[in-house]
């Protein structure tokens, strides 16, 4: 099956208003991808925008110092999630090691 891109290309400027409604921020999904990191770069949700057709989305784990109310986000890690496994594994090798963290 040849590999799916979309029409458009968006880049992670315009990405983000094109994410469909049931993907997206707080979405959690079966297959977690952790990114070692407290944040979701703009490159990796211009990819999922223009390779994925499942659903998928990005969700944060607050640490044990982490407080919402001081809003201390650093000490949160951040992850993307795939309702596909081939998904997946092909942002994962495409931008997820490339977006990483150094943790």
């Amino acid at each position: 099956m040849p590999k799916r891109k979309s029409q458009n290309s968006y880049d992670y400027w315009t990405a983000i208003d094109k994410v469909p409604d049931n993907c997206g921020y707080d979405m959690r999904f079966k297959y977690d991808v952790n990114m070692n990191s407290y944040g979701i770069n703009g490159d990796c949700i211009s990819w999922c925008v223009n390779n994925c057709k499942h659903k998928w989305g990005w969700w944060f784990d607050g640490k044990e110092n982490y407080n919402p109310w001081h809003h201390n986000y650093e000490e949160q890690d951040a992850y993307m999630s795939f309702q596909n496994k081939k998904e997946a594994m092909q942002f994962w090798l495409a931008s997820g090691l490339a977006n990483m963290g150094n943790d």
